[in-house]
């Protein structure tokens, strides 16, 4: 869908955000014996080997590699080979293999994606493993289970419980005597204290990135006007709500508030990229299991971040704000070793010790035992997202049905969309009418 070099960039530069923060990858494996083959006669013994693939920062891998080890330690006679990477590119390479049949045993997925990879038949019926006990559901909020399920079957169990925020630079607001933003902020307060802080700090300072091409932030607006963004396969989103959002953001743009197009077209996903962690922006836009991956990319390591909920809608009909499994992990439908792919999964969400390494980096622990069990012991950024998310669920709407088939390659559009509007290539309506023509197109031939 990218039709120029710009646009190629701004595919990187303006990935998703919500789905999960991204870094440098790699396929370090966590240390274990190499998996060996069964051989005749008595007293030979055969290793299970999975694959498990994700997405996230350098900080994730770290966690999810030592939890994966301790699972190893636990199960010597199963080994699990790491493939993660960041964000970019992650559903292009899964969708490539799944295609091959080639798919890794375990999937981290994103609740965008869960029904079309369910729809391609493409993931693991988890119910057999609920019922046997292998998989265990009982301690998940309900909420949780039925994210994760398509057309009355489980196909994904959510790691952790987060929700959307703005993080902000807690220095810069105090060097310029700004108040810390409350639950009842608007659109138009992010936007005076966006360009109050570029008025204060000049020149190579911004108040906030460029985030008008992310298309789950663009869908608190939505909500807020009490609308859906995807209703029966196409927009429930109208081009009025189109118009409302770049136009904020093209207003932000031309008083030097937030990145300039050149300047976002080098951002990407990974959050060592991002103003904030650069010390040349102080707000940005991210999901709460984010922060504590946010914190360690910061340059200035006394920065200490802060977050509070999206801004509000003046006369917004409901609130925009909601709970959201913050990754699934599912199982691949063609794995070889199905019972052991659930054992794997049941231990990241419900062993003590494993959920004590993860802490809440996905997001706040789904199993209310490990929750009580973590209240203790947590971190002070860890305290401040489990309070954040408690924030949220007090003021929050219904998460919307997961994204509908044809949501990737619209997303991609959406991205495109931003960039045109961005470096003014086009007129705002037309550009808006082709994009949304453009996109109910895909999403009804993929019905």
């Amino acid at each position: 869908m990218i039709k120029n070099k710009i646009g190629i960039v701004m595919v990187l530069s303006l990935s998703l955000i919500f789905g999960g923060c991204s870094a440098k990858g790699g396929n370090e494996q966590p240390q274990a014996q190499a998996s060996t083959d069964s051989s005749s006669g008595s007293g030979s013994t055969s290793k299970v080997e999975l694959r498990m693939t994700w997405w996230g920062s350098q900080t994730r891998h770290d966690l999810t590699i030592k939890a994966l080890e301790l699972f190893q330690q636990k199960h010597p006679d199963i080994v699990i080979k790491p493939e993660y990477s960041g964000w970019d590119g992650y559903f292009d390479k899964l969708s490539t293999q799944v295609a091959g049949a080639n798919a890794p045993d375990l999937i981290q997925m994103d609740y965008a994606f869960l029904t079309d990879y369910a729809n391609r038949d493409a993931l693991l019926d988890l119910d057999t493993y609920t019922q046997s006990g292998d998989l265990k559901i009982d301690k998940h909020d309900p909420s949780m289970i039925t994210a994760g399920t398509v057309n009355d079957k489980l196909y994904a169990i959510t790691l952790g419980v987060n929700a959307p925020g703005v993080v902000y630079s807690s220095k810069v607001f105090k060097e310029l005597n700004i108040a810390d933003p409350d639950t009842s902020w608007t659109w138009e307060d992010f936007a005076k204290i966006a360009q109050q802080i570029k008025d204060a700090k000049g020149d190579g300072y911004v108040g906030a990135a460029d985030n008008s091409g992310t298309f789950n932030i663009f869908q608190i607006m939505v909500r807020q006007n009490g609308r859906a963004l995807f209703e029966d396969g196409k927009f429930g989103a109208t081009k009025e709500d189109f118009t409302s959002w770049f136009q904020l953001w093209n207003d932000l743009r031309a008083g030097g508030a937030i990145t300039s197009p050149e300047a976002t077209a080098t951002m990407t996903t990974a959050l060592e990229t991002r103003p904030l962690a650069l010390g040349t922006g102080a707000m940005d836009f991210t999901w709460s299991n984010q922060l504590i991956a946010f914190q360690k990319a910061m340059k200035d390591a006394d920065d200490v971040l802060k977050i509070q909920v999206l801004p509000h809608l003046k006369g917004e009909v409901k609130s925009g704000e909601y709970l959201k499994p913050g990754q699934f992990m599912s199982g691949y439908s063609k794995t070889q070793h199905p019972k052991e792919v659930a054992m794997v999964i049941d231990f990241l969400v419900n062993d003590p010790e494993a959920t004590a390494i993860l802490g809440s980096e996905r997001g706040v622990p789904v199993n209310s035992d490990i929750r009580t069990q973590m209240a203790s012991t947590l971190s002070e950024t860890d305290q401040m997202i489990f309070n954040f998310v408690d924030t949220v669920a007090k003021d929050k709407s219904d998460i919307d049905p997961p994204y509908p088939q044809g949501f990737s390659e619209v997303d991609k559009s959406f991205r495109t969309l931003s960039e045109q509007i961005a470096f003014g290539q086009g007129e705002l309506s037309s550009n808006i009418d082709e994009f949304m023509t453009s996109s109910n197109a895909v999403l009804s031939k993929a019905k």
